[in-house]
């Protein structure tokens, strides 16, 4: 289990950040993404910077899965989307399917499944799908030994540009 401790590094990360934002307190920023900027305690812009504040938003991460890219409500340019992260499945196999947003898991537009890592063993996962423009939901998960349902699943909503 050696990449376990990246796991739990980046779930306690994750966890640090969300403590962040619900507690009101201003997060000191480690960047600032293009068009973003950096604001004092008050809210007013910190001098040569826009009003658009810096957002951190941390990956989709459940028990044995961590969804990596894309993030939720990115904007991703297409039409070629790569799906990024690390798991753990059954026989190292992980399962995705890709749906427009408002159509169904139950009819995916495209699926497949991707190796990952096996029998508690940590590894990455990637795969990449051809998209339209429009919004998008990517789902990751372990399918069910028994019927091939989803087991445990990860998502996130972006949009392809």
């Amino acid at each position: 289990m050696r990449r376990r401790p990246t796991l739990v590094l980046v779930l306690a990360a994750a966890a640090a950040v969300m403590a962040g934002c619900t507690t009101g307190a201003d997060p000191a920023p480690t960047g600032t993404a293009p068009g973003a900027s950096i604001t004092s305690s008050s809210g007013t812009p910190a001098s040569g910077t826009s009003t658009t504040p810096l957002v951190t938003v941390p990956p989709a991460v459940n028990d044995t899965t961590l969804l990596a890219a894309p993030l939720e409500g990115a904007t991703v340019e297409g039409p070629t989307v790569e799906v990024t992260g690390e798991a753990t499945a059954f026989e190292g196999t992980l399962s995705w399917l890709v749906y427009p947003v408002g159509g169904s898991a139950e009819d995916p537009a495209q699926q497949g499944s991707a190796d990952t890592g096996a029998n508690g063993e940590i590894a990455p996962f990637a795969f990449t799908v051809d998209l339209e423009p429009g919004e998008w939901v990517v789902q990751v998960f372990e399918a069910s030994a028994k019927d091939g349902t989803p087991l445990r699943p990860v998502a996130v909503t972006f949009t392809v540009s």
